[in-house]
């Protein structure tokens, strides 16, 4: 997202690179990192972010909007989300949130999950962008073109009474920052 996600400046430096990891009162592991945005469904799926998007809807022009899936048992007091990029493995403090306790939420799978807009426009979270009740975008396809020459990946970090512990989706899951992408739209069938 703008160069601020594939090339996101920094200032803290990452301590661990797994995709698990314990918690001080029980485990916890990232599940899965996506985004509104796909290039491909097969044979995997390839979620892209997108810094200018050609077709979306009233708003949504420089808006990519992530989901951070995770599994953490414990007494969890708040999390700190954060998008951090591959070509310096640092998180950038405008992708940053913290989400306590009494306003996680959890889906079907019994996992946590926190979904937010990263504005490529401004460089940063959109001030409302992770909320209780998010309205959560459908799966696009699209395509995409002057990739902006990195990626990025989930920090979560977990706090609870006793300590803290990040988790990462380094080696779970890396999306790849397009300058350029086109949402693909259905033709009408011929008759």
């Amino acid at each position: 997202m703008k160069p601020a996600l594939g090339l996101l400046a920094a200032s803290v430096l990452l301590a661990s690179c797994g995709s698990t990891g314990s918690v001080p009162d029980g485990s916890g592991r990232i599940v899965d990192l996506t985004t509104e945005y796909t290039t491909s469904t097969s044979p995997t799926v390839q979620y892209v972010g997108c810094d200018n998007i050609s077709n979306a809807s009233a708003g949504r022009s420089g808006s990519t909007q992530v989901k951070v899936e995770f599994a953490a048992a414990g007494s969890i007091q708040s999390v700190e989300v954060s998008l951090a990029g591959t070509t310096n493995n640092t998180s950038d403090p405008n992708f940053d949130t913290v989400i306590q306790a009494a306003n996680l939420k959890k889906n079907s799978a019994g996992n946590y999950e926190v979904i937010f807009d990263a504005n490529s426009k401004t460089g940063q979270l959109l001030p409302a962008s992770i909320v209780v009740d998010p309205v959560v975008q459908p799966v696009k396809p699209v395509s995409a073109s002057n990739p902006v020459g990195g990626s990025f990946y989930a920090l979560v970090k977990i706090t609870t009474a006793t300590s803290s512990f990040t988790l990462t989706s380094y080696n779970l899951r890396r999306i790849p920052v397009y300058s350029n992408c086109t949402i693909q739209t259905s033709q009408p069938l011929s008759k």
